[in-house]
């Protein structure tokens, strides 16, 4: 009887201290996806902090618009960034419905975030618009495709929404 217990704690034990074999059989993240992700976080608050001085931004400043509203000359012809990085050109999207999976600044947050969701569900694509950067990893025509495709990539990028292009 002794023996048996002794199996259960282990197993207990091993179910509860996060081993990486176990969480990858379950679709959880591992070690190495948690550092992954805690590295980019650090990134992405470090190019925060260095863009936005901290007593520069205040509540009563902030206003609300529609971001899918605004549109410019540069969405429509964007050119490549200094750092080289291509983005789609929003005319050119021709579905009506996208997963976004993040909005970003710097280049070197969407060249982040496009090597990070790469395989979730499409090749992740960028495109700019109301001064941001779009990362994007699939279009849809209806509003059921991009909610079921929502559904799977939240496995793997939590953060992702939907977004409707207006024509």
């Amino acid at each position: 009887m002794d023996k048996r217990l002794l199996a259960v704690l282990a197993l207990v034990m091993a179910l509860a201290s996060g081993c990486d074999w176990i969480r990858a059989k379950l679709d959880m993240p591992t070690s190495e996806d948690i550092a992954k992700k805690k590295e980019l976080i650090a990134l992405k608050e470090a190019a925060v902090k260095a863009s936005v001085p901290s007593d520069t931004l205040k509540a009563d400043s902030l206003q609300m618009t529609d971001t899918t509203a605004v549109t410019s000359i540069a969405e429509a012809n964007p050119e490549p960034s200094a750092s080289g990085l291509a983005l789609t050109p929003r005319s050119s999207l021709d579905k009506t419905y996208y997963i976004i999976v993040g909005a970003f600044k710097t280049d070197e947050l969407v060249s982040l975030s496009l090597k990070e969701n790469e395989g979730i569900l499409d090749t992740p694509f960028a495109f700019a618009g109301n001064g941001l950067k779009y990362v994007a990893i699939g279009g849809y025509n209806t509003l059921e495709e991009a909610r079921t495709a929502l559904y799977e990539a939240h496995k793997k990028a939590p953060e992702a929404w939907v977004w409707k292009k207006n024509n």
